[in-house]
């Protein structure tokens, strides 16, 4: 069992990374996407959020992630690295978001700075909620999320 210690540090870089970028792309250019303006009769503006739009473009947020991580950042890691390296993700991010979920006194300041840290597994988990799963269990499946970068690696090192 071989893995190079010079590559742990690769997917949980790119997952904080990509959920940077999911947050910023969700909150600018999203909203352009799926929020919908009108203005009422009587002057009033009513803002909504397309649902059908919303999920698309959580879906090919999450796709674009994969495909980029999958394709370009861990073309040259194994399977057991990635997994390695995923890890190193996940037990963190696992436990802070228990601790969010059970906690009743967690403080709601800490929750919205890591929230930039977590819109790429809180699309899945918003994704996952989508098909009927409560929100622990879908938020909590979601942490598990950079595991989804192993089939792109290689077999053998």
């Amino acid at each position: 069992m071989n893995i190079r210690i010079g590559t742990l540090w690769r997917v949980p870089v790119f997952c904080l990374l990509s959920s940077l970028a999911c947050y910023w792309l969700t909150i600018f250019p999203g909203a352009l996407i799926y929020v919908n303006r009108t203005v009422g009769e009587n002057g009033t503006i009513e803002v909504s959020t397309d649902p059908v739009r919303s999920v698309l473009f959580q879906a090919v947020l999450i796709f674009a992630v994969l495909l980029a991580g999958g394709l370009w950042a861990f073309r040259s890691m194994t399977r057991r690295e990635i997994a390695a390296s995923a890890a190193l993700l996940i037990l963190p991010m696992l436990a802070i978001v228990l601790a969010q979920l059970f906690l009743p006194s967690f403080p709601l300041e800490v929750s919205l700075f890591l929230s930039r840290f977590y819109c790429w597994t809180g699309n899945l988990a918003s994704l996952l909620m989508q098909l009927s799963l409560p929100l622990p269990a879908a938020t909590i499946l979601a942490q598990f999320a950079p595991l989804l970068f192993i089939p792109f690696g290689r077999r053998v090192a």
